[in-house]
């Protein structure tokens, strides 16, 4: 690996898919070099299937692990709260166990504003600084005392961009930021008088981050999943739709860094990467970033969801280059970083998504939900349980333990596909490390049986009714496993991501 130093990366806000907007016209000058950046053409949108790919036969497993592979993969999930993006705070197994305790609610997500600094391409939030929804501080208060009391152990605070949150209840700000340290300092003191400490997660786009916000940050011990799509300065300037944004962010992750993160193991952060066409290229270089400044590393294969559906999607990321790409990160992981781990599932590290077991999610409009990125009210009602600013009856603790909640996770456990995403063919699945994968890319988007691309899915009930996600590496697995994928390509993504990388030699890692 290269011994010289890389460039900070920059980030852009959380997903969401329940609300998105047009895409906004770009305030980042298009040059050549950009231009190119922007249509890597991955991939042609020819067939990567020669023939359809089939269900497995009866009593076929895709994936079948050993007892050891098993406790590999909890013993790895369990070292640390983990703070991956959806995972609920704590390895699954412990999160089971803890419903079947009589913890009906585990952990919590507040969208506290739609409000954000930047204005991203593939937002799926809908958020930028025009927006003006946002969670009252009063309503945040009581709904984390009844938290409190039926067990809530991890809160996320998203957006938007959290830390311009505002709320002319609390008077005006001093400086970015008062508001948003208010409810972390509220969550704070309402459950050191329940003396049960949570813990809080907050995403952001770093821009903002200023040495003294840092430093808040350090005090209370928030956890972070900040954004970081590239290292190239210009495409993600594009990203975030802000020309200087990548010059922000250097000088907002120094201060990160000066207080501890990265260093201190209290001081967890997390680096949330969006994959599509235009980062694919330079994805390696970033994970090599990321694991040198000792961050943990989420990646996100974009699918047809909100803004990305029309651009960022369909120019082709699919099974194959998420299998390729994570089979080549755990081998630079296990070579310069001691970490030892077989990809199998669609995310890094084999994380699984929790939140449908335990948690919920308050959207900015008050909308209570299964997770921040299921289907909303203008799609279906089935996985919005209430509204918190108009139901003036609304109680988290009564939803908590409401049938309507146990039937939807009921719902939820059963509601597996039969290629990939199945007890009966995964033992991911079987063993409770994984449950589908991602369930809001099921919702939104599918496999073509016939040409294994990724699709656009019409029928959000998906989301619970039957899971497959689509850039889940089981499908290259089933495929090679049938001879229907196209001979070459898994070499071609291998070579292509190694000839793009400025910090390996493609040596290193031949193609296996």
């Amino acid at each position: 690996m290269s011994k010289s130093s890389l460039p900070i990366i920059n980030t852009g806000p959380e997903e969401d898919c329940f609300n998105s907007s047009p895409r906004r016209l770009s305030k980042v000058p298009m040059t050549p070099a950009l231009e190119t950046l922007l249509n890597p053409h991955l991939h042609n949108k020819e067939a990567i299937f020669t023939s359809p790919i089939r269900p497995p036969a009866e009593g076929e497993k895709i994936y079948h692990l050993s007892e050891e592979q098993i406790k590999a993969l909890r013993d790895l999930r369990g070292n640390t709260i983990d703070l991956h993006p959806g995972m609920g705070g704590i390895a699954p197994h412990k999160l089971i166990d803890m419903i079947k305790q009589g913890k009906p609610l585990t952990s919590l997500d507040y969208m506290i504003t739609r409000g954000c600094n930047f204005e991203c391409t593939w937002c799926f939030a809908g958020s930028d600084p025009y927006q003006r929804d946002y969670l009252p501080f009063n309503v945040l208060e009581s709904l984390t005392t009844e938290a409190a009391d039926i067990g809530v152990s991890l809160f996320v605070l998203t957006g938007g961009e959290p830390l311009v949150y505002k709320d002319p209840a609390l008077g005006k700000q001093k400086e970015r930021g008062d508001h948003f340290f208010r409810i972390v300092q509220m969550i704070r003191d309402t459950y050191n008088r329940k003396d049960n400490p949570a813990k809080i997660l907050t995403f952001d786009d770093v821009a903002l981050i200023t040495p003294k916000i840092a430093k808040n940050f350090a005090d209370f011990e928030v956890g972070l999943c900040t954004k970081g799509d590239t290292l190239n300065p210009e495409l993600q300037d594009f990203k975030v739709n802000q020309s200087g944004a990548f010059k922000k962010m250097q000088q907002g992750y120094e201060n990160l860094m000066h207080v501890g993160y990265g260093k201190n193991p209290k001081l967890r952060l997390v680096v949330n990467s969006v994959l599509d066409h235009t980062t694919f290229d330079g994805i390696i270089d970033l994970h090599l970033w990321v694991m040198k400044n000792g961050f943990d590393h989420s990646i996100v294969p974009v699918h047809y969801c909100g803004n990305a559906e029309n651009e960022d999607q369909e120019a082709g990321i699919h099974s194959p280059h998420v299998k390729v790409l994570y089979d080549l990160i755990t081998r630079i992981d296990a070579a310069y970083f001691g970490v030892k781990w077989e990809a199998w599932s669609a995310f890094t590290y084999n994380k699984t998504c929790n939140r449908n077991r335990s948690g919920l999610h308050i959207r900015a409009d008050g909308d209570v939900t299964a997770c921040s990125e299921s289907p909303g009210r203008s799609e279906t009602n089935k996985y919005t349980f209430g509204n918190v600013l108009s139901d003036k009856n609304f109680s988290l603790r009564t939803l908590a333990n409401s049938q309507q909640l146990a039937a939807y996770r009921e719902e939820f456990a059963k509601g597996h596909g039969t290629y990939v995403c199945s007890p009966k063919v995964c033992d991911l699945y079987a063993n409770d490390l994984c449950q589908g994968g991602c369930a809001t890319r099921s919702a939104y988007s599918k496999i073509d049986y016939e040409t294994g691309l990724i699709v656009k899915n019409d029928n959000p009930h998906s989301y619970s009714e039957f899971r497959e996600d689509p850039l889940c590496p089981a499908w290259t697995v089933l495929a090679e496993r049938q001879g229907v994928l196209k001979k070459s390509l898994l070499r071609e993504i291998h070579d292509r991501l190694l000839s793009n990388s400025q910090s390996i030699e493609a040596r290193e890692f031949p193609f296996s």
